[in-house]
């Protein structure tokens, strides 16, 4: 029985698997989508929104930015490690991209800023998981995209006459096919979840790194690269976005979000180390998930400790940096019985005691008490003269007790490193040559974008070019039929 034959093969069905796939089944090609899990989106599922300069929704609002001039943000906020003609490319046709997306079921629900950053953030209508399932997964559907669940490419070849002999095995019964390609597009994730290359790269402290994505990014598009001859371009960069609750009994997604986990992560709170010592102006790192990240990861513990009293004024009367519209009013009215509850079901994250003598000894932080001693007298006189954080974020941490302290970790959502491609997303070879035929697109293709750090002052940047690269990539094969 002959092989089944491509044009091309799509590994991972998150949001870049399927832009790639929703523009194949538009431009007419043959093309097999495989995902290894049991449900397609991957952590696509949890993207909020996509990056524009230029969308039909910025220049109805009188919100369109200057290209130029984001151009030039990005290759500075990377010590123009980025590639230019990429970033300039993928702006370009950003705008464009968001139309596509609306033109193929998406819908856009506004328009945001994350923090101080820029204006750019296009937010979809119930996450990355409805722009997906409600839009591009039936659109490819519909366009003949074949798509393969429980399945993972777990071997590539290429064969004299140019095909890919591609190595698919079903996952719940280790059986192979192999199939043939005359492109392999690699849209896996890239390497979150797999401890060992996270403990390859620089900057990171992989123990205190909460990865909050689907838990499948474990490096297999990268590794298939690999022996094929792909460079290993490791630069260190996981996309942070600031602490996560630390814990293990619960997926970490499950906590994002929460009043508990906005409450210590989004308001400037006092956070210290293992010492029990505040390290950063925490009012300039929330409005930063990046920099409060790596804030955060050059500790080896971090807690959030504040006081009974901060923690019912928070859910009774007000706290003081709004997240709107994230959150719809400036309280957390569930926070306390989030609390509560959290103590009943014994979360590993929370720490309590009646005094701060007691908390400082539970959680090993032998300058808790008279750091916080001299954080209150700070806050007392109306200056941070140790970080200088704003008067009206010095909240005191006194009164009656219990205290509390609640563990943090370094939230991460996924990497941007791992291969190198060009500007149609072909991936490259030791000596910068396209390995003809191979794509690697989304995480798996991102290192042309980033330093060590994501440009959160420009939000929505890897999703959006989840969809560019995924367009990019297709385009490149059928330009080059």
């Amino acid at each position: 029985m002959a092989e089944e034959k491509y044009d091309v093969v799509i590994a991972g069905a998150g949001l870049a698997g399927f832009a790639a796939a929703a523009e194949a089944g538009e431009q007419g090609l043959k093309a097999l989508l495989v995902e290894k899990g049991k449900t397609t989106g991957g952590t696509g599922n949890y993207v909020e929104g996509v990056f524009a300069a230029d969308s039909a929704l910025q220049q109805k609002d009188n919100s369109a930015l200057d290209k130029e001039e984001l151009l030039k943000e990005e290759l500075t906020y990377s010590h123009y490690k980025a590639d230019g003609k990429m970033w300039q490319k993928y702006i370009d046709q950003a705008g464009t991209n968001v139309s596509w997306l609306e033109d193929h079921g998406v819908k856009i629900a506004m328009v945001a800023g994350l923090g101080d950053g820029a204006k750019t953030w296009h937010l979809f209508e119930g996450k990355g998981h409805d722009a997906i399932h409600n839009g591009l997964e039936p659109y490819a559907k519909e366009n003949g995209v074949e798509i393969k669940t429980l399945t993972r490419v777990t071997d590539l070849q290429k064969a004299k006459n140019g095909f890919f002999e591609v190595t698919l095995t079903n996952v719940e019964d280790n059986t192979d096919t192999v199939v043939k390609a005359k492109n392999v597009v690699l849209a896996t994730g890239g390497y979150l979840n797999n401890l060992e290359l996270m403990e390859q790269t620089p900057h990171q402290n992989p123990d205190n790194v909460i990865p909050v994505n689907s838990g499948k990014s474990t490096g297999d598009g990268l590794k298939l690269a690999w022996q094929l001859g792909a460079k290993q371009f490791f630069t260190g960069m996981s996309m942070m976005f600031g602490g996560q609750l630390k814990e293990r009994t619960i997926p970490s997604f499950k906590l994002w979000g929460t009043a508990t986990w906005s409450s210590v992560c989004d308001q400037p709170q006092m956070w210290v180390n293992e010492l029990g010592e505040r390290f950063v102006d925490e009012s300039a790192a929330v409005v930063n998930w990046a920099n409060e990240g790596n804030a955060m990861n050059r500790q080896e513990r971090v807690f959030c400790v504040f006081s009974q009293k901060i923690l019912d004024d928070f859910t009774d009367k007000a706290y003081p940096r709004s997240m709107k519209p994230f959150v719809p009013e400036d309280r957390y009215p569930t926070l306390r019985d989030d609390i509560e509850q959290a103590e009943k079901d014994g979360r590993e994250y929370l720490h309590k005691a009646n005094t701060l003598e007691e908390l400082a000894e539970e959680i090993d932080t032998p300058n808790l008490v008279s750091y916080v001693k001299h954080y209150n007298e700070m806050a007392a006189n109306g200056e941070d003269t140790d970080f200088h954080k704003p008067a009206k974020y010095l909240l005191p941490v006194d009164g009656n007790g219990p205290f509390y302290a609640i563990e943090l970790g370094v939230g991460a959502y996924t990497t941007g490193d791992g291969l190198r491609v060009n500007t149609d997303n072909e991936v490259l070879d030791t000596k910068g040559r396209p390995i003809e035929g191979l794509y690697a697109i989304g995480s798996d293709g991102s290192a042309v974008l980033y330093g060590d750090t994501y440009g959160v002052n420009v939000p929505g940047t890897h999703a959006g070019y989840c969809i560019f690269s995924g367009r990019n990539a297709i385009k490149a094969i059928v330009n080059k039929a």
